[in-house]
């Protein structure tokens, strides 16, 4: 079983940074006062890439009526005083009044645009409702409630909790404080402070240690953290839950797959926690959900992924998925961020998840959990692509694998890598083939498309024949070698056969010259035979005795056996000219 990564687990990695890694990492800007459902939901649907989220700062306070201390004693309505009050007063007493009511912004818009005369009744009208729900009297017999209606002091719940009542009178009694915590103002929840949480999680802690528990405890199990929830819905409250080192135990312990709708609510707390909490908040809930599932001796994460399993509760489905996305996403070391999916989907969720009936809710999960897998697997591919370009050194990263397994259980493993690479025969063809096969096999590992470990428990050798993967690899290697020589010669048969195209055409354009010139001769040759004839003048008569003409004059001969020899000089080459 994975342990806890808290200070106990010294393989984790250390989460400190500096103050300018911290601002270059901010994933989430976010303020939050009021936890409700549907914030919570968007909340842990989203991851900004890259972006390490801002956390509420949690102080966590040592005076459980700071608030109640700023309101004034309650006057009577429109009294002296409250009429002499200034506009200045009557502005700030306003404020604290919104604030005391655990408004957010939104809400508090309109409130600021009432004239003064409203906001000066509305604070004291609330000042003296306040002072009345916290001062109340108690009355004999115990709760006044009907319908879920309280008229209890906070102070008279505490009592109650305090007097060890029976089980159905809890039940009461906590539907009844639900309600209050619900309704009433921050001041209200201050005043039932830090002794009124002890008091619920000690109920919750007695209830958990319960060998046989009846229906009537799991209801007040379910009630009590249905009152946490309301308790910490404002940050006094969130506060002092975080300051109580039992309530994440508690909350761990509780989580009951068999119980769906308070296993619901709590893992929609505990993803809440992981936004919003403290910086080691997550180190705090996963020794609190290590510590649980050991009492149970069980993987940790074994409950949520069981909560998945359930398809006839969607809402539990989605909260599971949520808290498994607080979980994966909240961690800043890539490594870590891995560990953690990987432990999930060993644990049973990689048969899980195709598996899972879409829901428009369930689905906003799903694809937030594959786009932060594959973000983390395009990041750790980066990674190799940096080892690459900064560690191209053989020797370089020899020394530095040595020295990182020295010692450790990886270094049998890792001379046993060596010794078996020297078997490798060496062989001109064989050799590149096996590493080429190790190198694709330990990238395969290593770089996993899935975005999970390998499943090391399922064998404790890897029976894999890759001899006909060698066969083969040396066959295409030989191929490969004949192939680019057969491009090679291919590449000199296109060169040769375009040389003698432009030969051949060439040819051809000379052929069609040297018949023109033959043309040329042959009109020559006949306007030569037919000598020139002056116009007009009148026929020479014929040579007596039928005599042949004359041969042309000695100077016109060179002129004859030159344009003779024209056609034959146009096939000589140039170089033959010249």
């Amino acid at each position: 079983m994975d342990q806890a990564s808290g200070g106990e687990d010294p393989n984790k990695p250390s989460k400190k940074k500096s103050n300018e890694d911290e601002g270059k990492n901010k994933k989430l800007n976010i303020h939050i006062k009021t936890l409700a459902d549907d914030m919570r939901d968007r909340i842990t649907s989203f991851r900004k890439t890259g972006m390490k989220k801002e956390k509420l700062l949690i102080q966590h306070p040592t005076d459980p009526l700071s608030i109640q201390a700023e309101l004034p004693v309650p006057q009577p309505l429109f009294d002296d005083r409250s009429m002499n009050l200034s506009e200045k007063e009557i502005i700030d007493l306003f404020e604290k009044m919104m604030e005391d009511m655990n408004l957010n912004e939104e809400r508090k818009a309109p409130l600021r645009g009432k004239d003064l005369s409203t906001k000066r009744e509305m604070v004291v009208q609330y000042i003296s409702a306040t002072a009345k729900s916290i001062t109340g009297s108690k009355v004999a017999g115990g709760l006044r409630n009907s319908k879920h209606e309280s008229t209890l002091s906070s102070q008279e719940y505490v009592h109650e909790l305090r007097s060890g009542i029976t089980e159905e009178k809890l039940l009461n009694c906590l539907e009844s404080l639900r309600v209050s915590l619900t309704s009433n103002p921050v001041s209200w929840v201050n005043n039932f402070g830090y002794e009124g949480l002890g008091l619920l999680l000690d109920a919750l802690e007695k209830l958990l240690d319960k060998k046989q528990q009846e229906n009537i405890d799991k209801r007040n199990q379910h009630k009590l953290i249905q009152c946490l929830k309301a308790f910490m819905n404002n940050k006094y409250g969130l506060q002092s839950i975080l300051g109580d080192e039992r309530s994440l135990l508690l909350l761990a312990r509780a989580i009951d797959p068999k119980q769906t709708n308070m296993m619901t609510e709590i893992v929609k707390i505990l993803s809440a926690f992981c936004i919003i909490g403290e910086e080691n908040i997550l180190d705090k809930i996963l020794a609190a959900m290590t510590i649980a599932a050991e009492r149970n001796n069980k993987e940790r994460f074994a409950p949520i992924v069981e909560g998945l399993e359930n398809h006839e509760a969607q809402q539990l489905q989605v909260a599971c998925m949520q808290l498994i996305n607080a979980l994966v996403t909240s961690p800043d070391d890539l490594d870590f961020r891995i560990h953690l999916r990987n432990e999930f989907l060993r644990c049973g969720l990689k048969k899980i998840l195709p598996e899972l009936k879409e829901t428009e809710e369930l689905d906003i999960q799903l694809k937030v959990f594959n786009e932060n897998k594959e973000e983390d697997s395009i990041e750790l591919s980066h990674r190799l692509d940096d080892i690459r370009a900064e560690m191209d050194d053989m020797n370089e990263v020899y020394h530095l694998l040595s020295n990182m397994v020295k010692d450790t259980g990886s270094e049998a493993y890792f001379l046993s890598v060596l010794q078996h690479l020297l078997l490798i025969r060496n062989d001109y063809y064989i050799r590149p083939q096996y590493y080429k096969v190790i190198e694709e096999c330990v990238s395969q590992v290593v770089l996993h498309r899935s975005g999970m470990d390998p499943d090391f428990g399922y064998s404790k050798r890897l029976d894999v024949d890759f001899t006909h993967l060698i066969d083969q690899c040396v066959d295409k290697a030989k191929v490969e070698e004949s192939e680019q020589k057969a491009v090679e010669y291919s590449k000199k048969f296109d060169e040769e056969f375009s040389a003698r195209q432009e030969a051949q055409a060439e040819s051809q354009k000379k052929e069609e010259k040297i018949k023109e010139l033959e043309g040329k001769i042959k009109a020559l040759e006949s306007q030569i035979a037919a000598g020139p004839t002056a116009p007009g003048a009148p026929p020479s008569p014929p040579l007596p005795g039928g005599a042949a003409a004359p041969p042309p004059p000695p100077h016109l001969l060179p002129h004859l056996h030159l344009v003779a020899a024209l056609p034959h000089l146009l096939l000589l080459s140039p170089v033959t000219l010249a």
